[in-house]
C-alpha cells in the first residue's frame, strides 16, 4: 500500500514553548471556549499544517493518538470520585474522542469523514491503512492528525503506554495530508498489514529508524513514527521506520520525491 504525502506539520513542547490557547486566539482568531489542552494542541497543529497546503472542504479527516484526551479523564475521575462533584456538561462533551476531531475540523474548514481512532498498538501505522482502504473507495484525500498529551502528573501517562520510569515522555502533534495521487507529493509511503519477529527483521535494524518504547534515547510519545516521518520529509531523507510492539516489528518506507 502506498500514500503520497502532500504536504506535513509537527509541534513538540519539549522542542517549542508555545501557550495554545493563547496562540489560537491572538494568532489564527479562533474561539477556544469550553476546549481543553488535548483540543488545543490539535487545532495548533491543524493551523500549521493549513499554512502550508491547500485544504479542500471534502478531505477526509482521521484523529489518532496512544491514549487519547486522558487529561478530561484524569480530571473528571477527581472531582466526581474524590471530590463528590457531579459531572459538568462540557467536561463530558470533551470525553468523546469525536468532540476534539468536531474542532479540529471546524478549524480547518472540512466537511468530508470525520473518524477519531485509537489502537493499543501501531496505532499511526493502522490509521495508514483505514485512509488508504477509504480513499481507495471514495477517491478523495485526506488530513491524519496524530495527537499525544502529557498527564500532569506524567507518571498517569507512562503507567498507561507501558514504558519504563526512566523514560521522557512529551506532548506532540503531527500532521500529514495524504492522497493516492503523487502529483506535487513531497515524498511517498509504503506500508502493509504485515508484522515481523525480530529474527525477520534483524539485518533492516542497522540502517532503519527503530522506534521501541523502553529503549528509547529520546524523548517518547505514542504516536511518534508520524513525528519521525516528518522529520525525514524535512531533512529530505529518505528512510525505513521500524516500530516495534512487544516483539513484533512493523515497517514503514519512506521515499522523497521533491
Amino acid at each position: 500500500m502506498k500514500l503520497y504525502v502532500k504536504n506535513f506539520s509537527s509541534y513538540r513542547d519539549d522542542l517549542e514553548q508555545v501557550d495554545l490557547k493563547k496562540e489560537l486566539k491572538s494568532v489564527y482568531r479562533l474561539d477556544t471556549r469550553r476546549q481543553d489542552r488535548f483540543i488545543y494542541l490539535g487545532v495548533y497543529g491543524a493551523q500549521l499544517l493549513k499554512q502550508k497546503c491547500d485544504i479542500e472542504v471534502d478531505d477526509e479527516l482521521y484523529v489518532t493518538s496512544g491514549i487519547g484526551n486522558a487529561d478530561i479523564v484524569q480530571k473528571t475521575n477527581t472531582y466526581m470520585f474524590e471530590e463528590n462533584q457531579p459531572l459538568k456538561l462540557f467536561d463530558f462533551i470533551n470525553l468523546l474522542g469525536n468532540t476534539t476531531s468536531y474542532y479540529i475540523a471546524k478549524s480547518l474548514g472540512v466537511r468530508g469523514k470525520n473518524i477519531f481512532q485509537i489502537s493499543d498498538n501501531f496505532t499511526y501505522l493502522n490509521s495508514l491503512i483505514g485512509i488508504y482502504a477509504s480513499l481507495k473507495n471514495s477517491g478523495k484525500n485526506a488530513i491524519i492528525c496524530s495527537i499525544d498529551l502529557v498527564n500532569n502528573p506524567s507518571e498517569v501517562t507512562k503507567r498507561v503506554l507501558g514504558v519504563s520510569k526512566d523514560i521522557r515522555v512529551v506532548s506532540a502533534v503531527n500532521y500529514q495530508k495524504l492522497s493516492l495521487k503523487s502529483d506535487d507529493a513531497l515524498a511517498e509511503i509504503e506500508f502493509d498489514l504485515k508484522s515481523f519477529s525480530h529474527n525477520q527483521i534483524k539485518d533492516r535494524l542497522e540502517d532503519a529508524i527503530l522506534i521501541q518504547r523502553d529503549e528509547m534515547q529520546e524523548p517518547y510519545f505514542e504516536t511518534i513514527v508520524s513525528y519521525k516521518l516528518n522529520e525525514a520529509i524535512k531533512n529530505r531523507d529518505d528512510r525505513v521506520i521500524i516500530e516495534s510492539f512487544q516483539n513484533r516489528y512493523r515497517i514503514l518506507k519512506l521515499k522523497i520525491l521533491k
